[in-house]
């Protein structure tokens, strides 16, 4: 009796036990739904080492994984690399990557190799990746993408199949949350070359190793959805809890002209908005995520017949009585003292708190020398009226209002504005089909040089069309400092960028993400630099 009663007890033990396990990895209540998202286009790429446009970045971090991943606060935790350390003076980094990491084939692992591969390959001139920067911290680096050097002079190694080692030009202790980013995504070597030249093109020109994949052979519907499944070869730190990402893409048939409305019915998860209808949304019970990454300012075009003048264009911003101007700001934005926003970091230092500033021109009381000087530069008896593009807010309106007052009195001439919506104001722009605009600038990634480099001679974004040699020089020689020993020369060439009178900041604005009421997990990253979905669940 006693022997049974022993054998019931242990029974009961391990029954007790059993239940504990499968209590504690009990599917959380709102995993396996479907997060609908709208992309703002169709993906040019599904290609890490080329994405640049923010579709494709989202669909690349939800298809791929990096070395490592970032949580809700922007700090890595791990992705493929399990762990990771550093040497004394975090110049180099060696990453222990898991050894169950697979392709999405299910067979192939996930090796050193496919990342040494993939950052060379980043780099290599002929890639003419836009977004390979933020690797130029990495040993001869810059060398390798100017093609002074060949690819394999590159600082990283794969000391192993699952050790890859990385040397970097300085000190950087917060390396790894770089790799997070699509750029340095794996790339499998044999797989790339097989797809002659249509790699991320199509589905079957895609392996990635990320925890969802496209779903089958019609998921990817170009110009109308991508729809992605959770991957079933993917065993990273954390299980991916959506079983399906519905990314529908905006086109003239489908795209959602009331964010907030389609939050609540369900059409949407989660949406970008704007600041008006962040409010709105705040008000039906969604979450709210923003960042302040946009510097709004009044450019000028220096490819035009009259602000090529330097002196012409001084002489509209130093008659700006900026008191005055800057009572008008539009709602929920910050007046701005400077072209690059004031959380931006350099090696995770606050760049402003490093360069200095504020750099913008200061008013004068008496630009008649600036105006005779540029006239006299351009041969012109007069300066002719001309219209300043801006975007169609009452706000807006009074502040240039403040300045066509100073100007008409200052040029004895009358100038007048042109209010239009953002989408054609940012053609007009790109397009160069203006002479003065109040329009916004926002970098592609974060760091002082991202927003710096917008105005570099040839940049396809480049809303002032400047080209200045010495400018360029200037932001060359600060790509070949390191670290923080960057910023002062960084700042020379933003101060410079400032007195060639190109853009003058005005306002900051922030952007939004919206998540419907229950929506949880979703990780927006700043800069339109992706957005995390495997965390993403509802109620």
């Amino acid at each position: 009796m006693k022997r049974f009663t022993a054998v019931l007890l242990c029974l009961t033990i391990l029954f007790a036990l059993f239940s504990f396990s499968a209590c504690g990895k009990k599917e959380a209540p709102n995993a396996n739904k479907s997060i609908a998202f709208q992309l703002e286009a169709e993906p040019k790429t599904l290609d890490p080492q080329i994405a640049s446009d923010s579709s494709s970045i989202l669909a690349v971090e939800a298809l791929f994984e990096g070395l490592v991943r970032l949580d809700a606060n922007q700090k890595p935790y791990p992705g493929v690399a399990e762990k990771w350390e550093s040497n004394a003076d975090h110049t180099v980094f060696t990453f222990t990557l898991r050894s169950n990491a697979k392709w999405s084939d299910k067979e192939t692992p996930v090796t050193a190799n496919d990342f040494v591969y993939a950052f060379q390959r980043a780099l290599l001139p002929e890639t003419g990746s836009k977004t390979n920067s933020s690797m130029f911290c990495m040993k001869n680096a810059k060398e390798v993408n100017s093609g002074k050097l060949p690819a394999s002079q590159l600082g990283v190694t794969a000391k192993d199949a699952h050790t890859l080692v990385v040397q970097l030009n300085y000190s950087y202790p917060d390396f790894p949350s770089l790799t997070a980013s699509a750029v340095f995504m794996p790339c499998n070597q044999k797989f790339f070359e097989s797809t002659q030249g249509r790699y991320g093109l199509e589905r079957k020109y895609l392996l990635g190793n990320g925890p969802f994949v496209i779903d089958g052979k019609y998921g990817w519907d170009h110009g109308n959805n991508l729809n992605l499944v959770r991957s079933s070869s993917y065993s990273g730190y954390r299980t991916p809890l959506p079983s399906t990402l519905k990314f529908n893409i905006a086109n003239k048939d489908n795209a959602i002209t009331d964010p907030v409305a389609a939050l609540k019915s369900g059409t949407v998860d989660a949406i970008a908005v704007s600041a008006s209808d962040a409010q709105r949304a705040k008000e039906i019970g969604c979450t709210l995520t923003s960042f302040e990454d946009t510097t709004w300012g009044l450019c000028f075009n220096t490819q035009s017949d009259v602000m090529k003048s330097k002196n012409i264009r001084k002489a509209f911003l130093q008659s700006i009585n900026r008191t005055s101007v800057l009572k008008h700001l539009p709602e929920h934005v910050t007046a701005a003292e400077n072209i690059i926003p004031p959380f931006t970091t350099l090696n995770g230092q606050n760049y402003r708190s490093l360069a200095g500033g504020p750099f913008y021109l200061k008013q004068l009381k008496n630009v008649s020398s600036l105006i005779s000087a540029g006239l006299n530069e351009l041969s012109l008896p007069e300066l002719k009226s001309l219209s300043v593009l801006c975007p169609d807010d009452a706000n807006v309106k009074l502040m240039l209002n403040e300045m066509l007052a100073s100007w008409n009195s200052e040029f004895n001439n009358y100038f007048n504005i042109n209010p239009m919506d953002e989408a054609a104001l940012t053609s007009r722009v790109q397009s160069g089909d203006f002479q003065v605009a109040l329009c916004p600038v926002r970098a592609e990634s974060s760091g002082p040089l991202a927003f710096l480099s917008l105005f570099k001679s040839g940049e396809i974004q480049n809303p002032a069309k400047m080209t200045d040699a010495t400018y360029d020089a200037l932001l060359t020689k600060a790509q070949n400092l390191s670290g923080s020993a960057a910023a002062p020369a960084l700042a020379t060439a933003e101060k410079y960028l400032n007195e060639q009178a190109v853009f003058y900041p005005l306002y900051y604005e922030k952007h939004y993400y919206a998540c419907a009421k229950g929506v949880t997990g979703i990780v927006f990253h700043p800069y339109g630099t992706g957005i995390d979905f495997i965390q993403a669940g509802k109620d």
